[in-house]
């Protein structure tokens, strides 16, 4: 695995990591900033993670055969983290847990398209420990 994306995957674990402290321990403002940006911070990585597979469907040397089903199919993590954050009547706690859901669903999307020869071998093995880490701090952070 190159050394460079799983340094910057680790750092983009930072904000959840924070959030998921903060809104156990934090206090006054920075307990409502932890709260607020949560959801924001999974919808901003779901999108992200669209944009990964759009640029891998877009490569010079990608498949060819298949390329509007894979570009369609990575605009869902910017819809759904669109839609997460309009959802004017969801508890935030339950925003959390949909949106730790939506990051492992997509992981397995992932995980799929490195199986098809879409995405470099050593995707799958960044993305599943990320992602793990990324919910389950998004499942901490929905249990204040």
């Amino acid at each position: 695995m190159p050394r460079l994306p799983l340094v910057l995957a680790v750092l983009g674990l930072v904000p959840f990591a924070w959030g998921a402290w903060t809104a156990h321990f934090g206090e006054g403002g920075w307990l409502g900033i932890a709260r607020f940006s949560m959801p924001i911070y999974a919808a901003v990585i779901l999108s992200f993670l669209g944009g990964a597979q759009w640029g891998m469907a877009l490569a010079p040397g990608a498949p060819d055969g298949n390329r509007a089903i894979r570009l369609l199919v990575s605009m869902i993590p910017s819809i759904a983290g669109w839609v997460m954050m309009t959802l004017p009547f969801t508890a935030p706690q339950n925003k959390y847990l949909i949106f730790a859901a939506l990051l492992v669903a997509w992981a397995a999307i992932d995980h799929i398209y490195v199986r098809r020869g879409w995405a470099p071998d050593w995707y799958a093995m960044l993305r599943w420990p990320i992602t793990v880490v990324a919910a389950g701090c998004l499942v901490l952070g929905s249990l204040y």
